[in-house]
């Protein structure tokens, strides 16, 4: 059998993953001369739309540069490919890893890249990170409207109980990812307080000097400053 990693890095994979990426570049366009024709129609100035699609594509770099080493980082491990075309389209670096390590151990395999992490494991981590990606674009397009619909009456009735609910959801979706590093403790923990510090400072500097543009890369800025700090934890523990 063949090292997995020859399978993810073969040409086919390369072919299937550049004809995705095509698909979204050539959707990108579709909406941008749509939106460029639709501007026009309402009376928009061209400068105007030009000065939005300028600042557009400045404030894009910086939130990418986290995509960019989270595909460095996962990349060793799944293949160059399969990573670029995921982190790409649709997903996240912690989603990726974590469905792609559960496709490992329902396999019996203790980690990704483990021994044991066959070409046939690789695909069982394809498969789940695919499939389980797909549920929240099928919901927005089926059950968006009726969720929005049913979130409306809820506000109506008791609007202290719909902000119970979004933020119970939203609790709960971030303890899916802060539990773990709290846990496990160790570097993990560092780089979760570590990472909030930064945030919490930016935030605080952007707010108190006006400073939005602050707010709108803090973000990025913040998971950066994460990643290089899990290197040097890394190094240090």
């Amino acid at each position: 059998m063949k090292d997995y990693m020859e399978i993810a890095n073969s040409n086919i994979i390369f072919i299937l993953a550049a004809v995705l990426i095509l698909f979204v570049l050539i959707q990108c366009v579709v909406f941008l001369v749509i939106s460029w024709k639709r501007g026009i129609a309402i009376g928009m100035s061209k400068e105007k739309m030009m000065s939005a699609v300028k600042s557009s594509a400045i404030f894009s770099i910086v939130p990418s540069i986290p995509i960019i080493i989270s595909l460095i980082a996962i990349a060793p491990v799944l293949g160059i490919p399969f990573s670029w075309m995921r982190l790409s389209i649709v997903g996240s670096a912690p989603y990726e890893l974590i469905s792609a390590d559960i496709g490992a151990k329902s396999m019996g395999v203790a980690k990704l890249g483990a021994q044991g992490y066959t070409s046939l494991v690789f695909g069982n981590s394809m498969w789940i990170m695919s499939i389980g990606i797909i549920w929240g674009l099928l919901f927005c397009i089926i059950g968006l409207k009726w969720y929005q619909n049913k979130m409306k009456n809820i506000q109506k009735k008791d609007s202290n109980w719909l902000a119970i609910l979004i933020n119970a959801l939203f609790f709960g979706m971030l303890s899916v990812f802060i539990g773990p590093p709290i846990v496990e403790g160790g570097v993990a923990l560092l780089v979760l307080l570590s990472s909030g510090i930064i945030m919490t400072l930016l935030t605080f500097i952007g707010n108190k000097f006006k400073l939005d543009w602050i707010n709108n890369f803090s973000l990025a800025v913040s998971m950066l400053c994460g990643m290089i700090l899990a290197v040097v934890y890394t190094g240090i523990l």
